[in-house]
């Protein structure tokens, strides 16, 4: 079984990257294959700012506009890869959602 990168503490061992750091990796590795790992890095990163954004919206925003960040931001995950993969998983390991009574 692969050793995952966490620590003892949960947390990951790698550094977390920002924008320059990873312009430098493609700039060492201009290789078309890493472009497309760029820009689906790139894809995650607009999630992680949209989150964020919820996030601030939750702390003191308006209704509307909390409502209406998180409307965009579901629609955002709707179809995501690692979102359906994960509720394959859940079904194949927990089997069918159950549905509530009422």
């Amino acid at each position: 079984m692969p050793r995952l990168p966490i620590g003892p503490d949960g947390k990951y061992e790698y550094p977390r990257l920002t924008a320059d750091q990873l312009r430098a990796i493609y700039e060492r590795n201009p290789s078309a294959e890493v472009r497309e790992l760029l820009w689906e890095i790139h894809r995650l990163r607009l999630l992680v700012l949209r989150a964020n954004q919820l996030q601030v919206a939750l702390d003191g925003g308006c209704a509307n506009s909390t409502e209406f960040i998180l409307d965009i931001f579901r629609r955002e995950l709707a179809g995501e890869p690692c979102v359906e993969e994960r509720r394959e998983w859940e079904r194949q390991f927990f089997g069918p959602p159950r549905t509530r009574p009422g």
